[in-house]
């Protein structure tokens, strides 16, 4: 499948009119997050699941190594926290809807689809942290 221009300046149009909403850079515990922060949790899981070899081929649905699994690995190990998993997982679920079109997607289930491959999921997570970093508030923000 071939994406042109225009089809990629739509696609991210849609994501980025989702991303504005203030609401979305808020986590679970009430503390503004900046883009950055979701951004390099989002790297850290990719990161986690490239080098483990996390592909979804070779692990049966929850099996512990999913997107979900990675962000939560990843916030143990100190790249984010619940805060920015919550977003990270809010910010993919942007990207993927407005990939396939459907109005709901879960990365979780869709990560572990059948079909799916670890280099598209790592296309996803990577896409969805330049989004973060691009349209995700700088600076601290704590209520």
């Amino acid at each position: 499948m071939t994406i042109t221009t225009a089809e990629t300046v739509a696609l991210v149009e849609r994501v980025a009119e989702e991303l504005a909403a203030p609401r979305m850079w808020w986590g679970m515990s009430g503390h503004r997050v900046t883009g950055e922060a979701v951004a390099r949790h989002l790297e850290a899981a990719a990161d986690l699941m490239e080098r483990e070899g996390w592909d979804p081929q070779f692990y049966a649905p929850l099996s512990g190594h999913s997107i979900v699994d990675a962000l939560n690995w990843t916030a143990r190990d100190g790249a984010g926290d619940a805060d920015t998993r919550y977003i990270a997982r809010t910010v993919t679920e942007a990207l993927l809807r407005a990939l396939t079109g459907a109005p709901y997607v879960d990365c979780e289930v869709w990560g572990e689809h059948s079909s799916r491959r670890l280099p598209e999921i790592l296309t996803a997570l990577r896409g969805a942290s330049r989004l973060a970093r691009l349209y995700g508030p700088e600076g601290s923000g704590a209520c």
